[in-house]
């Protein structure tokens, strides 16, 4: 991403919730009305026009290509809300959202209530959330907005400063972020994430498994956001052990699909994407 630019994947992200909370999708418990107070003036014509053909009932090329990518993002999410409900359930009483972008949990899960929730992201991405906030519901969490440049400050001394509480248990949640990272720094993160986890703390990771198709890297690399990393889930699990992690689940689109969507989903956009859930070694 570039210097003093907001993440222009936040965005596109916030879009494909926001389709999905707007019907085109096969999730149909997936809830997000977050998503589209956060979209700017394009982004909300797109989904007004599909929004129209969704409750006219219009079925087409342009819907169902919006399908495609709402299913994607709805089963990705609603897979990582069910991680975090259970690291909850289980004592984490704080929460970080590594890379939080465009992020309404905070907002929309009340498993969150009594956590608190920091958002650590660049500041200009969290520039352009704040400017949003006050048309969201009331927070259910307490929210903590951490500014980091990941690329000249530490995240370890950063959370230090914005008072995150290393001696209790925390859920980390990084999704759609490790793929734009090399390998080398989701090892280094792994460890700073590490040595701010108390025994039972869990880290909730979204990698892909190979490299996008050409044209989606090259698209992402025009943006300033290239994808630089795979992993297989072996890799991963060798990754999170290495950092004091002991891997739970490690799941994709499949088995969330049969969890919670309600007739066909196209997976072969989310084929390459997973999640693994971890714990903190000696619990």
């Amino acid at each position: 991403m570039e210097a003093g630019r907001a993440s222009r994947t936040a965005m596109m992200v916030a879009y494909m919730r926001a389709l999905a909370d707007a019907g085109a999708t096969h999730v149909p418990e997936f809830h997000d009305p977050t998503a589209r107070v956060f979209l700017n003036a394009k982004w909300s014509r797109k989904l007004a026009k599909i929004e129209q053909q969704v409750q006219r009932g219009r079925e087409g090329a342009s819907l169902a290509f919006a399908r495609v990518a709402a299913d994607m993002m709805a089963l990705r999410t609603s897979a990582i809300d069910a991680a975090v409900r259970d690291a909850v359930a289980a004592g984490s009483r704080q929460v970080v959202i590594l890379g939080a972008g465009l992020d309404g949990r905070a907002w929309r899960m009340k498993d969150l209530e009594g956590t608190r929730v920091f958002e650590v992201d660049h500041p200009a991405t969290q520039a352009v959330k704040r400017e949003h906030l006050g048309a969201l519901p009331p927070r259910i969490a307490d929210v903590t907005y951490v500014p980091i440049d990941f690329e000249r400050q530490s995240l370890e001394a950063t959370l230090a400063a914005a008072a995150h509480d290393d001696a209790i248990p925390t859920c980390w949640i990084w999704e759609g972020v490790v793929m734009y990272l090399t390998r080398e720094v989701v090892r280094t993160t792994l460890a700073q994430v590490a040595s701010r986890s108390a025994v039972g703390s869990t880290l909730i990771v979204n990698y892909h498994t190979t490299m996008r198709h050409w044209l989606v890297r090259l698209v992402l690399r025009l943006m300033s956001e290239p994808v630089r990393s795979k992993s297989s889930p072996e890799e991963m699990a060798d990754d999170l052990g290495v950092a004091g992690f002991d891997v739970l689940e490690d799941s994709g689109g499949a088995d969330w699909a049969r969890r919670f969507a309600a007739g066909p989903v196209d997976l072969r956009v989310g084929r390459i994407m997973r999640i693994a859930v971890a714990r903190r070694a000696g619990a």
